[in-house]
C-alpha cells in the first residue's frame, strides 16, 4: 500500500513538472499551416482535418494546464500534418506524371501519323 502511494505521488509529481510545450505547439501550428498551404485550393484532406482537431485539443489542454496531454496532442498534430502534406504532394506528383504520360502518348501518335 505504501509503495503504491509512493508511486502515485512520484507520477503526479512528474506530471506537474512537465513544462508547457509552447515550442512544440508552435512547430505543430506551423506544420498544419504548411500542410494547408500545400493543398492549395483543394478540399482539405481527412488527415489535415485530424491534424487541426488535435492541434485545437492541444491548445485547450494547454489552457487547462494539462501539459502532458498538450504535448502529446501537439506531437500527433505535427505528424498528422506531415502525413497530410505528403499525401497531397503525392497526389500532385501522380497527376503531373499522368499529364506527362498523356502528352508523351499524344506526341508519339502525332509522330507515327507523320511517318511516310
Amino acid at each position: 500500500m505504501l509503495a503504491a502511494l509512493a508511486c502515485t505521488t512520484l507520477l503526479l509529481g512528474a506530471c506537474a513538472s512537465v513544462p508547457a510545450p509552447t515550442a512544440q505547439l508552435a512547430v505543430s501550428t506551423a506544420a498544419v499551416a504548411h500542410a494547408a498551404a500545400a493543398g492549395g485550393q483543394s478540399t482539405p484532406s481527412a488527415d489535415l482535418a485530424l491534424a487541426r482537431d488535435k492541434l485545437q485539443r492541444a491548445n485547450r489542454a494547454m489552457a487547462d494546464k494539462d501539459h502532458v496531454i498538450a504535448l502529446r496532442l501537439a506531437q500527433q498534430a505535427q505528424l498528422d500534418a506531415l502525413v497530410a502534406e505528403s499525401r497531397m504532394e503525392t497526389g500532385k506528383a501522380r497527376q503531373t506524371a499522368q499529364e506527362v504520360q498523356a502528352a508523351a502518348q499524344a506526341l508519339s501518335e502525332e509522330l507515327a501519323r507523320k511517318k511516310p
